[in-house]
């Protein structure tokens, strides 16, 4: 089935903080970003996972540590044991570890923030494009320079950008992408098909209100 994905980034400088809670609605799943060779940036975990679960409720959070490839030339900043304790503490969906500039584990890294999405399928406003379509909104959050910009480009993009930029406010992008029913449970399947159903049958009612008003609107103009 085809998933097109709404990828949004969030600046970390404490001065957007006023700013960035809005993007928190309507997400599908998320991406809690941290730099595993700045053992601070790990540290602010906890304040944005109080507002992710303010804001956007019980949705399924990644655990990302960032920049993977520094750890052969600094070694392990941040004790394995120690993120593992956040991942139960908040029973994170998964932890993943990353390296925008290498290339390593972008990809799985957003395949499996899709179907974390169709695992939670709610269904939201506008996520159904058809019946093997679907539309989410996906966010990485995290403090500033940790990578979000560079996960996001990379797997839109399929390469590096050396001449990074701080996010300003807000990025978006949008990527589609392919993903395999037999990595669904068949559970996650039929409720996919009891979803796609209600939604047509509310497609329906809406058009057919619609068309009366419109009989309505021409009947008081004769």
């Amino acid at each position: 089935m085809k998933i097109t994905l709404s990828l949004w980034d969030t600046g970390g400088q404490e001065r957007f903080d006023f700013f960035k809670t809005d993007f928190f609605k309507g997400v599908a799943a998320l991406g809690l970003v941290f730099d595993l060779s700045r053992p601070n940036t790990f540290n602010k975990i906890d304040d944005y996972f109080k507002e992710i679960r303010d804001r956007s409720g019980n949705i399924p959070i990644f655990l990302i540590g960032n920049k993977n490839d520094l750890k052969q030339d600094i070694g392990e900043t941040i004790p394995k044991e120690k993120i593992i304790q956040k991942v139960n503490q908040y029973y994170l969906f998964e932890y993943i570890e990353t390296s925008a500039s290498a290339n390593e584990n972008v990809e799985k890294l957003f395949y499996r923030l899709a179907i974390a999405a169709l695992l939670d399928f709610k269904p939201r406003l506008g996520e159904i494009v058809d019946s093997n379509h679907f539309r989410f909104k996906i966010l990485l959050a995290g403090a500033a320079a940790v990578g979000k910009s560079s996960l996001i480009r990379t797997f839109t993009k399929k390469s590096f950008e050396q001449d990074y930029k701080l996010t300003i406010g807000l990025d978006f992008m949008i990527q589609d992408l392919e993903i395999y029913e037999d990595d669904l449970p068949n559970e996650t399947l039929e409720l996919i098909k009891k979803s796609i159903k209600s939604y047509k049958k509310l497609i329906k009612k809406y058009r057919k209100r619609e068309e009366i008003s419109e009989i309505i609107e021409t009947l008081k103009e004769t």
